[in-house]
């Protein structure tokens, strides 16, 4: 195997042009299949990737492949098939295959491609320097990795950890004139475990980040490896928490889990239009305290959804959600917008092997004016400090319970020890009205969103 297993900078264009010249194959055997409109999307994937179990390493893995998904419509009728094959044959047979299933769909109106729109500018996604990397140097990022983590402390159990490098180009064509392609190139690291002393076996953590330019490889994996070590060390040693009512600390992982998602789901075109929305009919109103701030940005290269063009071929950029607490708009793809005769808002999401689906590219929550997380510690002064949360959130109402993991209980604005499985609960609609305080800086969490440390009043809080 040569020393590296990615293609060169400069092929990058021969792939999206190689790439591009199936697709628009595909999309004419389509229409000539007997398609009113056809739109196909394709995506090449190459990847490396090494995994670890229990502190050794276990896999090494090199992948190569392509998948074309071709989606057709027919006198108001949809039909969709996707294949990972590039003759001539099998790009015909996919085509047939969309216009049989599409025969035996019903019609909907709604059912048709958006108006194609002028491209946003490309992010330029692609460091030579990732994409260079071959299958030694992943393995010595993981290696590297493992041993920063597991230097830490002899009582870490490290169940699993992996090093990836992944280069994708997808390309977008359909029958109204569209032709996008764009590359991306990044190096992720992930690490799931324990710590464990005699018989105290601590809550277990993960956590990992995924990175695009290659100067920032050694210290991102560094920060990762030490935050896991440093939390499942911290979770030893549990004491007991105190019930009440009123502020809790939560870290970056707890609110985007508890606060953001309920309003992500929440503010999908189609959840509205199906009435499964508790923020129907609140367009322009005043949905949290003035302090939030949440927006979609694929703009943002340190988040792994960035990109210039939705699953839909739609140009995509920062996007507010909500703005000063308002409610600003909900998010459409193509089918939820024709519902109503609007525009897509560029929020198709998902790969070649399905139709579109809605959802946002890469959520950001700004952080406020608290300061730190230990200037946020002094404003609870007593109280839970939750840095993750499982258990049940009703998307259509916000109520939220569940059990608050790797969490600390804070007097006088220390954290005094870690706690048993400690019961939180509330309604994540009300609590957005709530948030007394957020830190400045809104870390990357997985490089999938952003959030900050936010102190919220009003959750009920039952010790174990």
């Amino acid at each position: 195997m040569s020393s590296s297993a990615s293609a060169h900078p400069q092929d990058l264009k021969r792939v999206a042009a190689e790439l591009m010249t199936r697709a628009d194959r595909l999309c004419r055997n389509a229409l000539d299949a007997g398609a009113d409109q056809a739109e196909v999307y394709a995506v090449r994937s190459q990847s490396v990737g090494v995994g670890f179990e229990k502190g050794d390493l276990k896999l090494s893995q090199v992948d190569d492949g392509s998948t074309l998904g071709v989606r057709v419509f027919k006198g108001g009728k949809l039909g969709f098939a996707s294949t990972n094959q590039s003759s001539d044959a099998a790009l015909a047979t996919a085509a047939s295959d969309a216009l049989t299933l599409c025969a035996l769909n019903p019609p909907d109106e709604a059912n048709r491609l958006p108006e194609t729109r002028p491209a946003a500018p490309d992010l330029n996604l692609v460091d030579p320097a990732i994409q260079e990397l071959g299958i030694e140097e992943v393995v010595d990022h993981g290696q590297r990795f493992m041993d920063r983590a597991q230097a830490h402390d002899a009582r870490l159990s490290i169940d699993k950890a992996s090093v990836d490098l992944r280069i994708g180009t997808h390309c977008f064509v359909n029958s109204e004139g569209a032709e996008l392609s764009e590359s991306d190139a990044n190096l992720s690291a992930s690490i799931f475990g324990m710590a464990v002393d005699g018989d105290d076996v601590g809550g277990f953590h993960y956590t990992g980040d995924h990175v695009r330019n290659a100067e920032r490889i050694d210290a991102a994996f560094a920060h990762c490896a030490d935050e896991f070590a440093e939390v499942c060390i911290d979770n030893l040693k549990t004491g007991a928490a105190e019930s009440y009512n009123g502020p809790v600390l939560f870290a970056p992982d707890a609110v985007l889990e508890l606060f953001v998602s309920p309003v992500i789901s929440a503010v999908s075109a189609i959840a509205v239009q199906r009435g499964r929305s508790a923020l129907k009919g609140k367009l322009g109103e005043a949905i949290a305290g003035a302090n939030f701030q949440l927006l979609d940005d694929p703009t943002d290269r340190l988040l792994a959804g960035a990109a210039s063009f939705d699953r839909e071929g739609q140009p995509i950029g920062a996007f507010p959600i909500v703005e000063d607490g308002v409610l600003k708009s909900y998010l459409y793809n193509s089918y939820a917008a024709a519902v109503e005769g609007k525009a897509s808002t560029g929020h198709a999401v998902g790969g070649p092997r399905g139709l579109p689906g809605l959802g946002p590219h890469a959520v950001s929550m700004a952080g406020g004016s608290g300061g730190d997380r230990d200037a946020l510690l002094g404003a609870l002064a007593k109280g839970l400090y939750v840095m993750r949360f499982s258990g049940t959130i009703d998307p259509a109402s916000g109520d939220f319970s569940g059990v608050a993991k790797s969490a600390r209980w804070v007097e006088n604005g220390r954290v005094v020890r870690s706690v048993r499985e400690t019961l939180i609960s509330g309604n994540a609609f009300e609590l957005l009205r709530r948030f007394v305080a957020m830190s400045t800086e809104a870390p990357t969490l997985n490089a999938a969103a952003r959030a900050p440390w936010a102190l919220v009043d009003g959750v009920s809080v039952t010790a174990g």
